[in-house]
């Protein structure tokens, strides 16, 4: 392996790049800072920007190039941020903090949306096209945010997301007890209208596209399959030497956060639980709960295919008209569920204008907001089988909006 020094950056030289027949451009090696301590919270991890080669001379800042130190894009408000001594109870007393200055106006005629965010580790926002937040801590503490933008709907919601790093160049910091760790990331968002309606909430009906994965080991292990970049048959292993660990980059479309920006190719959003990301012991989370976790509208952590590898990913979702299809109607009325009471079946009636094969699933929540029950196939007949008896919900998504119904088992 031969290292290359160029105007003071540095990559290598290795026959094992011959190895990737991927699309993007390939680092090895650590890159040079090239801008330290963007932000300093007690408790808080170090977040410097770097700066690396790649075999084929294209330049890439990791983990990715931001707008944090950039002020003509907005900060969010804080929802929880123990940097500040923002540690709010609940979104309540967050609210009551806010007079008015935050909301960023798209549409002078529109409604006032109110989005909480939770990233792991960092987001920028985009609402058709205008910059409308960024998260307040980079990389650590933990955090969350609210932003505020005035807009008619349809809009189109356009984030970037990037796990930060400590070691920049190789995707990977000091945890564990491990100096090369990779580390995860995740984020959950739900917006609700001037009444205080979740008008939408992350899911897999949302498009996510990764444009760096790091650390790769093995060049041989990340595949693509038309516009998925795939890197779940590579290692995650911690070590202790990650210096010769390589980066995978992709150029982001420069019109990525346009509301006329064709995603339609782009992969779904994948899903994850919140073991999985982690956040069960994070207040930032935690004390919201009812909002991120709400039974009838459950928000999901979302990223792309790999939550450890990829480390920058841009996601975007358009929120149709009000109610769609449906507007100045009540959708709940357009589904009727019977018998309610039930035993361990119920039957579907709807209108016309219900289109039956949009429908993406059928799920029940009992009260506690657990999933009890799930099919992926829609027919006039639901069978849930033997459950106890109670009040449950059942929630019939479609992929640009869903219907709650409660149901009595007994």
């Amino acid at each position: 392996m031969k290292k290359i020094i160029f105007f003071g950056l540095q990559f290598y030289m290795c026959s094992s790049f011959a190895q990737y027949t991927g699309t993007a451009s390939v680092t090895q090696g650590l890159a040079t800072t090239i801008a330290t301590n963007l932000y300093t919270c007690t408790g808080g991890r170090v977040c410097n920007i770097g700066s690396i080669i790649a075999t084929d001379n294209s330049v890439w800042t990791v983990p990715s190039a931001v707008n944090f130190t950039n002020n003509s894009f907005p900060f969010a408000s804080d929802l929880y941020n123990s940097c500040t001594g923002a540690n709010y109870a609940n979104e309540s007393a967050a609210l009551s903090n806010l007079n008015g200055s935050d909301i960023i106006t798209i549409d002078a005629s529109g409604e006032v949306i109110t989005a909480y965010i939770f990233a792991d580790n960092y987001f920028e926002m985009y609402i058709n096209g205008i910059a409308v937040g960024k998260d307040n801590v980079p990389y650590t503490q933990f955090n969350s945010n609210i932003i505020r933008f005035k807009v008619k709907r349809p809009f189109t919601i356009a984030m970037l997301l990037v796990d930060w790093e400590e070691n920049l160049g190789v995707g990977s910091e000091n945890n564990n007890g491990f100096l090369y760790h990779a580390g995860d990331g995740g984020m959950v968002a739900v917006f609700k209208d001037s009444n205080n309606n979740t008008i939408t909430t992350t899911g897999n009906n949302w498009k996510a596209q990764t444009f760096y994965t790091s650390p790769i080991i093995d060049l041989t292990c990340p595949t693509e399959i038309g516009t998925q970049r795939l890197s779940g048959n590579c290692s995650t292993q911690d070590s202790n030497n990650g210096t010769a660990y390589y980066g995978l980059h992709w150029s982001k479309p420069i019109n990525w956060m346009d509301p006329a920006f064709n995603d339609s190719q782009w992969p779904n959003a994948t899903a994850y639980s919140n073991t999985t990301v982690g956040v069960n012991n994070k207040p930032a989370y935690t004390n919201f709960i009812n909002i991120f976790d709400d039974v009838i509208n459950d928000a999901q952590f979302i990223w792309s295919t790999n939550l450890i590898l990829d480390n920058e990913v841009v996601v975007r979702h358009t929120v149709p008209a009000v109610n769609g299809i449906f507007e100045n109607k009540n959708i709940n009325r357009e589904i009727h569920i019977y018998p309610n009471p039930a035993k361990n079946q119920f039957y579907f009636d709807s209108n016309d204008e219900i289109k039956v094969e949009e429908i993406k699933n059928i799920s029940i929540y009992n009260t506690l907001g657990v999933k009890i029950f799930e099919t992926l196939k829609y027919t006039n007949r639901i069978s849930f089988g033997d459950i106890p008896d109670g009040l449950y919900f059942v929630k019939i998504s479609f992929y640009n909006y869903q219907i709650t119904k409660k149901v009595i088992v007994k």
